[in-house]
């Protein structure tokens, strides 16, 4: 219990510090590759690793009801705890890229779904899961080369950087023209380090969710519960902790789209990598097939409901997302 403990607490040391170096370079990185930050956010965070990691190991070692829980369950912490948390601690504004990133994530939830009502996923299930990721990923990359319509993070900071720009640079001018030096700017080469920091952040925030994942499977050794209710419940809640981080993080920073473009790829990723490459490993089968259905169609039915939302997303309905969270779960280990 005490090694529980301890992994947990240095699992979420890291999901915080990783959060943080991600939140606060994600823009300057953006405005380097020519996309919204939003865009990025959604392809870089939203890839969830240690689910795809978690997954294909519970498969490995022939418990499928523990791999579909982790992915799928994941996606249901995700669509309840952390979207009900982004609208309590800010109203979410539902502008017409969200509309259409939740419709993506809720096609990829309806996908999953499908492929488990059969009872088993299969490899090819598997290979045309993770397919689907890569078109997606592909499109996504092809939509945001172009001037992004969910802007306001790039042109504050560009906007911010260009008033700090401008008075060092007449200053510089002057003092120039006055000894004659030339006034060329000297060609930078830190164009990499908003990237570094960002990849660093993502690490982090992968080895912390590993470290919690060892924690939490110690735990849930001592429950007696079954495979699909601590995957769906324990698991799902430690492997996708670094995106309740990730929330806190880009709310202190004043940067909460960052947090939801995250939750909407994390979603996406999960329905279709970490489950299709857990099918790739060992064809699963679904045994609790009441419980896996229900997680997985709550996760379609708030993000269909988020895609047709045209007014902001108050405070009280993120509570409500939080209760049904907490109400599914006394549910699933009653």
């Amino acid at each position: 219990m005490l090694t529980a403990l301890i992994l947990l607490a240095v699992g979420a040391g890291l999901l915080v510090a990783g959060s943080e170096a991600f939140a606060e370079h994600i823009v300057a990185a953006a405005r380097i590759a020519r996309v919204s930050a939003f865009g990025l956010a959604a392809l870089v965070a939203g890839a969830e690793p240690e689910e795809a990691w978690t997954a294909s190991v519970a498969s490995w070692r022939d418990r499928p009801d523990l791999a579909i829980g982790d992915a799928l369950g994941a996606n249901f912490v995700i669509a309840t705890v952390t979207l009900g948390l982004l609208a309590i601690v800010a109203p979410i504004v539902v502008t017409a890229t969200i509309r259409r990133y939740a419709a993506v994530a809720a096609g990829t939830g309806l996908v999953a779904l499908l492929t488990v009502l059969g009872g088993t996923v299969g490899r090819v299930e598997g290979l045309g899961l993770i397919a689907l990721y890569l078109v997606l990923v592909g499109l996504l990359w092809r939509v945001e080369r172009r001037p992004p319509s969910i802007g306001e993070l790039t042109e504050a900071a560009e906007a911010a950087e260009t008033a700090r720009a401008v008075p060092a640079q007449a200053t510089a001018q002057a003092a120039a023209e006055a000894d004659g030096s030339d006034t060329t700017p000297a060609p930078t080469n830190r164009a990499w380090r908003p990237f570094a920091w960002v990849a660093a952040g993502l690490a982090a925030m992968v080895a912390g969710g590993i470290v919690v994942v060892a924690g939490a499977e110690r735990l849930v050794d001592a429950t007696g519960r079954s495979d699909s209710a601590i995957g769906l419940t324990v698991l799902a809640l430690a492997t996708s902790a670094e995106m309740l981080a990730l929330v806190w993080s880009a709310r202190r920073r004043g940067v909460p789209e960052i947090a939801l473009a995250g939750t909407l790829g994390a979603i996406a990723y999960n329905a279709t990598v970490s489950l299709g490459v857990a099918a790739v490993v060992r064809p699963l089968a679904v045994g609790d097939e009441t419980a896996t259905v229900a997680v997985a169609g709550i996760v379609v039915v708030v993000l269909a409901g988020l895609a047709a939302h045209r007014r902001p997303v108050r405070r009280w309905s993120g509570g409500v997302l939080v209760a049904t969270y907490a109400v599914v779960v006394a549910w699933l280990l009653r």
